[in-house]
């Protein structure tokens, strides 16, 4: 919630600042809930999985060392190449994640052993936001070319903009998707029809869904290397249709937009958009997310204790 909190104020800046606020609000809540309910008793607390991972290469001993210098490393790194090698002072979406990655490294060691696995999934939280929004999207860019307006304009066209039309289409109400590479405004606009006058929404990279993939895939997946410490066939099925649900929540959240915006106009589509769109996709994701942790629990054994052996019967002297 803290991480889609800065997002949304990355994308919404202060348009939407109390939504912010409430989100921000609400990471903070269930961070102290974890706090008191997710640590297990220090006897029995265990090192966690990014430990048992560097141990391969390490001892023990000096991941207590490994782990922060790797952070630091990092942070170092990331400058480094962003300022000398780009010339770039300026802070985007990927500074903040791999800002956030390198200082969870470097903080790893400062909680206690009993919250291991919390710490954990922090980590690979961040390290695999670090994959998907920047190692792989950077790779794209030098690897094809291609400009980033073009890349994410059409990516959005595709996943979001013409599936949003063509169910609009299906419900009766009439929409154009146009698509428009000229470099000026966005690139993704939806034409529909209030009173009489055509109306023209951009969707931006904010309104697409793609980060939200992103997000939603880089959460599930952390979640359950940490819970399971392992990948299988269920755990594939479950980021398979978390991916589909993330997808579709969005296409719904947007579709709602747009059928306001048709219904009453530009300032209550803005009004939907920023304040009750959001609403609609957390809800979704929510209830997809404890059904799926549910279902996979029980796949997986998790949680299931062996039956208690049966007291033997007392002799005729006890």
């Amino acid at each position: 919630m803290l991480v889609a909190g800065a997002l949304y104020n990355h994308y919404m800046g202060h348009s939407a600042l109390l939504i912010e606020i409430v989100m921000v609000a609400v990471g903070c809540v269930l961070a102290i809930y974890a706090a008191k309910v997710l640590a297990v008793p220090e006897e029995e607390a265990a090192h966690g999985i990014l430990v048992d991972i560097l141990c391969r290469f390490f001892p023990k001993e000096r991941c207590r060392t490994v782990i922060p210098m790797l952070g630091f490393l990092l942070l170092f790194a990331w400058s480094t190449w962003k300022i000398v090698v780009n010339g770039e002072t300026n802070l985007h979406m990927e500074d903040f994640i791999v800002t956030l990655l390198g200082l969870s490294l470097v903080v790893y060691y400062s909680g206690p052993s009993a919250f291991a696995d919390v710490k954990d999934f922090v980590v690979l939280y961040l390290a695999f936001l670090t994959v998907v929004f920047v190692i792989i999207w950077r790779t794209y860019y030098l690897v094809t070319g291609e400009s980033h307006y073009e890349i994410t304009s059409y990516a959005e066209y595709y996943t979001v903009t013409v599936p949003v039309v063509a169910f609009l289409d299906l419900l009766g109400f009439h929409v154009t998707a146009v698509l428009e590479l000229d470099g000026i405004g966005l690139a993704n606009i939806i034409e529909y029809v209030h009173d009489g006058s055509l109306l023209r929404l951009g969707i931006g990279v904010g309104c697409s869904g793609l980060y939200s993939a992103g997000l939603f895939f880089s959460a599930f997946l952390a979640f359950v290397l940490v819970r399971y410490r392992k990948l299988d066939r269920y755990i594939g099925v479950g980021l398979c249709v978390g991916l589909l649900v993330t997808w579709a929540s969005n296409i719904i959240r947007m579709t709602i937009t747009i059928m306001t915006g048709i219904a009453y106009g530009h300032p209550a589509l803005a009004f939907v958009h920023s304040y009750i769109g959001i609403l609609i996709f957390v809800g979704c994701i929510t209830v997809f997310w404890l059904l799926i942790v549910r279902w996979l629990d029980k796949k997986e054994g998790l949680g299931q204790r062996p039956s208690a052996p049966a007291e033997a019967a007392p002799t005729a002297g006890e």
